[in-house]
């Protein structure tokens, strides 16, 4: 971790200062403040370590709750913000600093953990340590207020941010030629349904997920090894991109939406009561389609017989790419955020 002086804001995030540096700059600008960055590695641990390390940077944090005095902890990483809120609450600890969540989503769980979860979180949002939690959908706004019991003035919204990439550098003209659809990413997936929809026809799929049992088909092929720049050259020469959403009512979907914009690849998504509200106009930026087998091969049939909408599909979403969805944009709306607190 990154020491911070004396009375700075500090941002919390596990990643690395590439993803961080465009957004800091973009919420120093707005802010007119200055902010360090406290760098951590929980992007490259997994399972129960990972969590363990939330608690362990969280305490770290609170137990150094002076350097902070009078300022604002923004913690990227939802976790960070509410295992400080629940030490602090624990603790009985003074009220030092402001407390922002950010990337906040919260999914009920079955049995007996579900509920020492949920007891977990409610706990630590309902008091008086947390001063904003950032939705990355508005919809969610009314259901987490539901769920906790809290005001609406606790949440707001900012719509996520991407690290852009030169797409010109992944182009690859073997992987071109093959002429698949691409999809990826783990939570909230129904690749049940995009497999069955695409199983016995013509169309090529092509899926990067490490965590999908292996259903490969002849026209159907799962790579578990494909991460980062790989996974970004699979995206870039697809002819599209699809995201399909298990539960509508969830925010995900949004970062890999964001990187086939930036990529110049024509999303296709499932309909949702956040990302496809937010983040998506039907026809302009992408295609929104009802979860229906018949919806996804007329959107599949339109992206591959009409060039002319594909290439304004990916104009387009490169375009808004490049206004919206920056990490510096991102990190400019937050800071909007921060200095009307």
């Amino acid at each position: 971790m990154k020491q911070c002086s004396k009375s700075e804001n500090v941002l919390i995030i596990d990643s690395d200062y590439e993803e961080a540096d465009g957004f800091i700059k973009g919420v120093r600008e707005v802010t007119g403040e200055e902010w360090q960055v406290a760098l951590h590695e929980n992007n490259k641990i997994y399972g129960w370590r990972r969590y363990v390390r939330f608690f362990t940077v969280a305490l770290q944090t609170v137990l150094s709750g002076k350097k902070y005095e009078g300022k604002t902890v923004l913690c990227w990483q939802q976790f960070y913000g509410i295992a400080i809120a629940f030490f602090q609450r624990m603790f009985h600890m003074k009220k030092r600093y402001k407390l922002v969540i950010m990337t906040f989503i919260y999914k009920e769980k079955r049995g007996l953990a579900g509920k020492l979860f949920y007891r977990f979180v409610r706990y630590a949002v309902t008091s008086r340590y947390v001063d904003k939690i950032i939705l990355t959908t508005q919809s969610e706004k009314t259901m987490y207020q539901e769920i906790f019991g809290v005001e609406d003035d606790l949440f707001d919204f900012a719509r996520c941010g991407a690290i852009a990439y030169e797409p010109e550098i992944y182009d690859d003209e073997q992987l071109r030629e093959k002429n698949y659809i691409f999809s990826t990413g783990r939570s909230n997936r129904d690749y049940g349904f995009l497999i069955d929809c695409i199983q016995n026809t013509s169309y090529q799929l092509v899926i990067a997920c490490d965590t999908l049992k292996t259903r490969s088909g002849d026209n159907i092929q799962i790579l578990d090894n494909v991460f980062g720049d790989d996974m970004l050259r699979y995206m870039r020469n697809a002819r599209a991109v699809v995201i399909t959403l298990a539960d509508d009512t969830i925010a995900s979907g949004q970062l890999v939406l964001l990187h086939a914009m930036n990529m110049g690849v024509p999303v296709i998504i499932t309909r949702s009561h956040g990302v496809t509200d937010d983040y998506v106009t039907d026809h302009y930026n992408g295609l929104v389609i009802d979860k229906t087998k018949e919806s996804l091969l007329k959107a599949l049939d339109i992206i591959f017989d009409d060039d002319k909408l594909h290439d304004r599909l990916s104009a387009n979403g490169q375009k808004e790419f490049e206004k919206n969805y920056t990490y510096y944009a991102m990190g400019k709306t937050i800071g909007g955020i921060l200095k009307d607190m």
